[in-house]
């Protein structure tokens, strides 16, 4: 576009330089036409309603006209001297404008890389393009939160028979990770989901199989041959930070961007798209056998010092407990204008589950501030707490539980998510939208995520 623009510009040079070589000819050779009467060089008022309304003497007549040349010529002089002093100044301009522009266009962020024009099937079967600016429209920095089910409906969607990449049909999609374990698995899921929904291509990111490595079930095969990124289209989402609104890689998914390669970035985190497909994610995420079997010993040792408090030989309900503070501490204060939950929340949370199994459940808690959650709930008889050895592994603890209790984060939502049973989380007044919010889990239809007050 840069260098379109110049060629033009030059163009509009080369124009403006056609009245400066005319204007410096007629200075050359001024011609001042003395008229053959007064009558012809100054008309009278009765004739023409001129200004003048008499006629001169012959000697003032040629005065007159002296006068009359001497003007046209300074006249001419200083609108060629202007024409000059704007051809000299314009290639300037030209150059200025353009360097601008090109800064302009390099580092400006474009929130939509690849909404410039969207594919359809045409009546013949073959794939034809809409008009850039049609279809539907989410650049505002409301947040819009995609309703349950696909963006783009079966009626819409493209597919293009001819168009391969390495044996592979296009569009083919991948995703760069962003993140850390709980971000990653979102993003995962989200890929994986719009393979399934849609149809697609869909690639495993060498980086995403790097930060996933202990996930040995992984379905999505790895891109073939080396990853080139100039290859590759970003697709982002639209709007703000908080605004949530990915519906351009269903776009892209769906054939309505053409037959590309996307990149997905950045922090897609579709749950309403991976919803639907909590068991075959589950499968997804298996942890390798050796991490399973240190989870059970830990568990089956959990329960054992619970039936010995309470002299019972009944196996106890257990509900992994993740607190995430660290960095979100400042994270919700500066983003949401919120304190993270604590004392008030976690009292409710608990007493949640020991009414609803009396005198039967354990709580096993996993957090990134050990010493903060050992201070807090460390005096209660039911509560257990994780060695805290890695965050792979503490994933694998709590999500091996069969309730669960979360606070804020996307690494707490993958423990309960994975658990399967009911997920107990704070229902929090936020300044903006959030992603692990009540409007949010209900908008995706996660009807095991139960809201409990923190304030």
């Amino acid at each position: 576009m840069t260098m379109s623009c110049l060629v033009h510009a030059l163009s509009l040079f080369e124009s403006a330089q056609a009245p400066r070589t005319q204007c410096s000819v007629r200075l050359a050779k001024p011609k001042v036409l003395i008229p053959p009467s007064p009558s012809a060089a100054f008309p009278s008022s009765a004739a023409t309603g001129s200004f003048f309304p008499f006629e001169f003497p012959e000697k003032k007549r040629r005065g007159a006209q002296e006068m009359a040349g001497l003007l046209s010529k300074v006249s001419r002089s200083g609108s060629c001297c202007r024409a000059q002093k704007t051809a000299a100044w314009f290639p300037v301009a030209v150059i200025c404008f353009v360097c601008s522009y090109s800064i302009l266009d390099a580092f400006t962020w474009h929130p939509v890389a690849v909404a410039e024009a969207e594919w359809r099937p045409g009546r013949d079967g073959q794939s034809t393009v809409l008009q850039k600016g049609k279809g539907h429209s989410e650049s505002s920095d409301k947040p819009l939160v995609p309703v349950r089910g696909p963006f783009v409906p079966q009626s819409r969607r493209v597919r293009f028979p001819d168009h391969r990449w390495r044996g592979y049909p296009l569009p083919a999609l991948t995703a760069q990770p962003f993140g850390r374990l709980g971000n990653v698995m979102g993003e995962y899921a989200s890929l994986w989901a719009l393979a399934r929904i849609y149809n697609v291509t869909a690639f495993l990111h060498p980086s995403m199989k790097a930060k996933l490595h202990f996930f040995d079930a992984l379905s999505l095969p790895e891109i073939p041959g080396a990853f080139v990124r100039s290859e590759w289209q970003d697709v982002r989402k639209t709007g703000s930070f908080f605004a949530y609104n990915y519906t351009n890689i269903e776009r892209a998914a769906a054939g309505l961007l053409g037959p590309k390669r996307f990149c997905l970035k950045p922090y897609p985190f579709e749950i309403h798209l991976f919803n639907p497909f909590k068991e075959e994610l589950r499968r997804e995420f298996v942890f390798p056998k050796r991490v399973q079997e240190k989870v059970r010993e830990i568990l089956a040792d959990v329960q054992q010092k619970w039936q010995s408090a309470n002299n019972s030989t009944v196996l106890p309900v257990l509900v992994g407990f993740h607190v995430r503070r660290a960095d979100y501490v400042r994270y919700a204060a500066i983003n949401f204008r919120a304190s993270l939950p604590e004392d008030k929340y976690f009292t409710r949370a608990l007493s949640h589950y020991r009414q609803k199994f009396p005198n039967e459940v354990a709580f096993v808690v996993a957090s990134d501030d050990m010493a903060f959650v050992r201070q807090r709930l460390g005096h209660y008889p039911d509560v257990f707490f994780s060695s805290g050895e890695s965050a792979a592994d503490d994933m694998a603890l709590l999500s091996s539980c069969n309730h669960s209790i979360v606070t804020m984060g996307s690494y707490g939502f993958w423990t309960g998510f994975l658990a399967g049973g009911e997920v107990v989380y704070p229902d929090l007044h936020l300044s903006r939208s959030y992603r692990f919010s009540r409007a949010m889990y209900q908008r995706a239809n996660l009807t095991n995520f139960i809201p409990v007050s923190a304030d």
